[in-house]
């Protein structure tokens, strides 16, 4: 990642979202240790006291899509997100510039989508915000609803930059082989 311009930005760039993903996966890693602790006492409480936490079921609901969107784009950074690559590894054998460059349309066409998706959910997190939008059962358990949409906004903005990093990497290689 060193050297991509003559200022330096892009490797700065790269390590500041590389790192912002990493913060968001252990975030999301911590939040499913309280989860689950969560999910125990709820248990425990229902099955020994006869009184269980309220609001579990509501709170797993939307820490599910909360965990998702922080952990995905560390997933996809560190290749270990699932895609079906078969026909890519026979082209890479035979041709490996033209499989790298059918790699990187697939990594710009993952960084669209997902700006997309942050841009599409933006408006919605905001208006979630401003009518102060709840889930729940009112006077029984409540939560907002627009940090879960905020998490679904970063989650997908730092997929898309993932997508951008590993397109550029995938340009350089294109080059060297070119």
């Amino acid at each position: 990642m060193t050297g991509t311009g003559p200022s330096g930005h892009a490797p700065f760039l790269n390590r500041a979202a590389i790192a912002m993903m990493r913060l968001a996966n252990i975030v999301a890693t911590l939040w499913i240790i309280l989860l689950m602790l969560l999910i125990v006492g709820d248990i425990l409480g229902r099955e020994l006291f006869g009184n269980p936490i309220a609001g579990v079921p509501e709170m797993v609901k939307f820490s599910i899509v909360g965990i998702v969107f922080l952990q995905i784009s560390h997933t996809h950074h560190s290749g270990e997100m699932i895609r079906s690559d078969g026909i890519l590894g026979m082209i890479r054998r035979r041709r490996p510039a033209i499989a790298t460059g059918m790699d990187i349309f697939a990594q710009l066409c993952g960084a669209v989508f997902a700006a997309v998706l942050a841009w599409t959910v933006w408006p919605k997190m905001i208006r979630a915000y401003d009518r102060a939008e709840m889930e729940g059962i009112s006077g029984h358990f409540t939560l907002p609803v627009w940090p879960f949409l905020g998490l679904i906004v970063l989650g997908s903005a730092l997929l898309a930059m993932s997508f951008t990093i590993t397109a550029t990497n995938g340009m350089k290689t294109l080059r060297k082989q070119t």
